[in-house]
């Protein structure tokens, strides 16, 4: 369970790549391997070639301690550098993490039947993600046939307190759990419809957790309609959410939830109820 720390300071400017410390103060903490996550996550934010004097201000770190890294994570594979303009990017090498952790993705494996069900049933895009931190990631997705508004690709990350999934999710939580996740995040307003006021968001999550599903009008993206419903494991716990997202040029709340919360939701049951029975089949063998 995420819990608050008495004394812990707040976390850094979200101008710095992001890096979980909550255990900084363990004596198991090894800083220097945090650090040459800053790097490369701060080339992963950049989304572009980046030379050393932008990617610094990104890091935190001064020029000569981001050269050294840089260097460092060069030599092993994981950064690239253009022989001519000098600029850092991301190498191929970084795709074997993604790949193994899809791979390796058990909700994935069972999820896939049912989404693609809801997929051709709706002709609509549906996801699912899960909870990373403060945001949800999508893991498996199904494009839509029509023409859509948004188009996230698997591994795209978005803020949890704005979006149908992170919402879904975050009900299920423990109340104090879910709190401290809202505190954490830097919640801004995405569109002019994004509720970010810690009470606000406290109600939705209570009346989405007594409705078993969330809809989201236009708070993380203008002219994005988002219908997102829990994905619990054996144990009770949440592991994840579906969704189907369209845009509002084509659909309005009303015709939305009358075609998609019976789609949504049943893939959600079904998805639970395939978790469960893979669990009970494991714990026999």
């Amino acid at each position: 369970m995420i819990r608050s720390r008495p004394g812990r300071p707040r976390a850094e400017s979200r101008s710095a790549a992001p890096c979980g410390s909550d255990n900084a103060d363990s004596g198991l903490y090894v800083a220097s391997v945090e650090k040459a996550f800053r790097v490369l996550e701060a080339l992963n934010r950049a989304g572009r070639p980046v030379g050393l004097s932008g990617l610094a201000p990104l890091t935190g770190f001064g020029r000569s301690a981001t050269q050294r890294f840089l260097f460092t994570l060069r030599a092993l594979g994981y950064v690239n550098q253009d022989a001519t303009t000098k600029s850092y990017s991301l190498a191929p090498k970084m795709l074997e993490f993604g790949r193994a952790y899809l791979s390796a993705d058990f909700i994935r494996d069972q999820a896939r039947p049912f989404l693609d069900a809801a997929n051709r049933e709706s002709g609509e895009m549906v996801n699912l993600t899960v909870l990373d931190r403060e945001d949800v990631v999508y893991v498996l997705r199904f494009p839509s046939r029509h023409v859509v508004c948004v188009n996230l690709a698997v591994g795209s990350r978005l803020p949890a307190y704005c979006t149908a999934p992170g919402r879904a999710i975050l009900a299920n939580l423990e109340e104090d759990e879910a709190k401290a996740i809202l505190e954490k995040s830097l919640r801004e307003k995405k569109t002019p419809h994004t509720v970010t006021g810690m009470a606000a968001l406290l109600r939705i999550l209570a009346d989405v957790r007594k409705r078993g599903l969330c809809i989201n009008n236009q708070e993380a993206f203008v002219g994005d309609l988002s219908i997102a419903a829990p994905v619990f494991g054996h144990d009770g716990r949440v592991l994840g959410a579906v969704n189907i997202a369209v845009p509002t040029a084509r659909w309005t709340i009303t015709q939305a939830k009358r075609e998609f919360v019976p789609i949504i939701t049943k893939a959600a049951q079904q998805i639970t109820k395939a978790l469960a029975k893979q669990a009970a089949t494991a714990s026999r063998i």
